[in-house]
């Protein structure tokens, strides 16, 4: 009996045939030496008949499979390529995926609107800062309120992410106790920064700071629990005598006072009963530990450090001197909601997207398309708004170049904000921090050899630094989107 490979490589060496036996030529199948073949056999348990090249990039991506290992391994291009070539050798697709099913997964295209409010509840504390001002005196004042801002903001970040990845856990009464004493906890360290400059201000200048962390933990727990309108009733008092203060002075300043700390010691109560915990079900145990959770926390403490910072040290030399530079903040703050928002919807709508496109090109373009289409939106919200602070400020006759240049650049701060956040959903904290400590080395470097940069005590033109602050915001925001590259476009984070 002879054999051959059906390739025809040759005969290959059997035992001989019985003399009684007619001779007879077998094929044996072919063994491929095609490293996608075993690749494609590798992933067809897993995957099954995959519904397009996407879901089939998603796993090869999950492997560790990379754009290089797919040009030195099997001489392809990228993933993408390498995925359309084993999905095609995987035989025919699924069926369409359910229509209706897309939609469950994206929801409604104006879902999610209560973050868009969350812009006028961080200025509400602003109604009362002339009347606190005059309590509290200039000496410490800026430095009182950056410390405070600053501690409020990481330790209200690094609480908010516990508490969501409890939650995410099917833990809520975990997520409570975090949040409970994250709260009170907060409170301490604002009593703490108190004792520390009461050297610089006094006591109103520590109790303001303890009144600030306040604020900033009480909102944090307000809006973890959807609570915001209970938030907005508590500060309703600081708005309208602040505003009292604003329209008539003198004796409504003791009252502005008042009623702006009550308001915030209010939402600080409603916001401890708000995450009270509830039910007495036992909840599952965490796959991880809080150890586990360390790396992550530490990039969160360190992006709420570097963006106080960003934000910040532009503002502080201006604080009680320039009206027209420090208002150019109120448009980014009224806007960031909207930015929440906007980030929000990019996850779903990726999911639709992956669903819609046939082709990795496809999606990868659609992403970018996406992506440039929200940061445009995320930039003509706070133009808008800072268009109708520029021109109130025009009236009054308080305009100048520098206050409308500082305003140009907390509008392109609110399309950094919105690459900054799809960062932190991939967990670049490093990356983001990089990129912050790089900006703000680069804006008060520059300035101070131009002898422009007030953060170290130098005078010079305002409308210089400003201009540099404006550019290196525009630096900030080329090098997020440097740091999307690698990983906004990977299929396996939506499916």
């Amino acid at each position: 009996m002879t054999l051959l490979s059906d390739d025809d490589t040759g005969p290959v060496c059997a035992p001989a045939a019985p003399a009684d036996e007619p001779e007879r030529t077998i094929l044996l199948p072919r063994i491929s030496t095609d490293p996608v073949d075993e690749l494609v056999e590798r992933v067809r348990p897993r995957l099954g008949r995959a519904v397009d090249a996407l879901q089939v990039a998603a796993a090869l991506e999950a492997d560790g499979h990379t754009d290089r290992t797919a040009q030195v391994e099997y001489g392809y291009r990228d993933v993408f390529t390498l995925a359309t070539e084993v999905f095609q050798r995987m035989g025919p697709p699924l069926p369409e995926p359910d229509e209706a099913a897309v939609a469950v997964v994206t929801g409604g295209r104006w879902a999610g609107l209560r973050p868009v409010l969350h812009g006028p509840l961080y200025l509400l504390p602003s109604a009362a800062f002339p009347a606190v001002l005059m309590a509290v005196g200039r000496p410490g004042l800026v430095l009182g309120m950056v410390l405070a801002g600053t501690v409020g903001w990481i330790w209200s970040g690094v609480a908010a992410y516990l508490a969501y990845r409890l939650l995410g856990h099917g833990r809520p009464r975990a997520a409570s106790r975090v949040l409970r004493w994250a709260a009170l906890t907060g409170l301490l360290l604002g009593v703490v920064l108190g004792v520390a400059v009461l050297p610089l201000g006094g006591l109103p200048l520590a109790v303001m700071m303890v009144l600030q962390v306040s604020y900033q933990l009480a909102s944090t727990l307000l809006i973890f629990y959807r609570r915001e309108a209970w938030l907005a009733a508590a500060m309703i008092p600081a708005v309208l005598f602040g505003t009292a203060y604003l329209l008539v002075g003198g004796a409504a300043q003791r009252w502005a006072v008042l009623a702006a700390a009550g308001s915030v010691l209010a939402a600080l109560a409603i916001a401890l009963w708000a995450a009270r915990p509830t039910g007495d079900a036992e909840e599952p145990t965490p796959p991880t530990g809080l150890r586990a959770q360390t790396p992550a926390l530490l990039g969160i403490a360190g992006y709420g450090l570097c963006a106080a910072a960003l934000l910040f040290h532009a503002q502080a030399p201006y604080l009680l001197t320039r009206l027209d530079i420090v208002a150019a903040a109120v448009p980014l703050l009224l806007s960031m909601g909207y930015v929440e928002w906007r980030t929000g919807r990019f996850w779903p709508d990726m999911v639709a997207l992956s669903r819609r496109a046939r082709r990795p090109g496809e999606f990868v373009a659609g992403v970018w398309r996406t992506i440039g289409r929200e940061f445009t939106a995320c930039l003509a919200v706070p133009a808008l708004l800072g268009a109708a602070l520029l021109a109130g400020l025009a009236q009054v006759g308080l305009l100048s170049a520098a206050g409308a240049v500082m305003t140009a650049a907390h509008v392109a701060l609110a399309g950094a904000y919105y690459l900054a956040f799809l960062l932190a959903g991939r967990g670049r904290y490093g990356w983001l921090c990089l990129s912050m400590a790089v900006v703000i080395a680069l804006h008060i470097g520059v300035g101070a050899l131009l002898g422009v940069a007030p953060l170290l005590g130098q005078g010079g033109s305002a409308l210089a630094d400003t201009s540099l602050y404006l550019g290196s915001v525009v630096l900030l925001q080329a090098l997020f989107a440097l740091g999307l590259l690698p990983v906004i476009g990977q299929i396996r984070h939506y499916r």
